[in-house]
């Protein structure tokens, strides 16, 4: 019933809401600690933002945040922007008169599957996840510098005399 998709949007969201007070947080720097690529991150992101779970920034010092209280959004938010439900798609009873019992007991069976799911993802909230320990995690913005260049090996030194004249003091 849960999407793949689905369970990367809350574990997104477990990550920006455990990295929030390190301000906002770019899919460049998401993309490797999570493993998804820049694109399929930012169509997660789009409908997070769109339902208000998300809010973003552009430009220097943009990126994604959680928005709001994390102790209030349930998984089932997250997870209600993914999913779509027997709940909330209208069933017709009057076509369903003629047709036998065995449909209708299934589909109450996944209703009632879907129901306990809903049921508990709404009992846990974002916070429930989040692991503080995680902030202390080094930004990959802050190591690349502002240029996203990578860092210079360290300089060879040789361990050799520079002249003829310091030559006579290595032996």
């Amino acid at each position: 019933m849960i999407s793949k998709k689905t369970i990367n949007a809350i574990e997104v969201c477990v990550f920006l809401a455990s990295q929030r007070s390190l301000g906002y947080v770019t899919t460049t720097e998401l993309s490797p600690r999570l493993g998804l690529s820049i694109s399929y991150l930012e169509n997660i992101l789009k409908p997070l933002k769109e339902n208000n779970i998300v809010t973003a920034m552009k430009g220097p010092g943009g990126g994604y945040m959680i928005r709001g209280d994390v102790s209030l959004l349930s998984v089932w938010d997250i997870a209600a922007v993914f999913e779509s439900t027997f709940i909330e798609s209208p069933v017709s009873n009057e076509a369903d008169v003629g047709v036998e019992a065995e449909p209708v007991t299934l589909a109450s069976y996944e209703l009632g599957l879907e129901q306990i799911v809903k049921d508990t993802l709404s009992n846990f909230t974002l916070a429930d996840f989040v692991d503080y320990a995680l902030v202390e995690v080094k930004s990959y913005a802050k190591e690349l510098g502002r240029f996203k260049f990578k860092p210079l090996p360290a300089p060879f030194i040789p361990k050799a005399p520079n002249s003829v004249f310091q030559l006579h003091m290595s032996f």
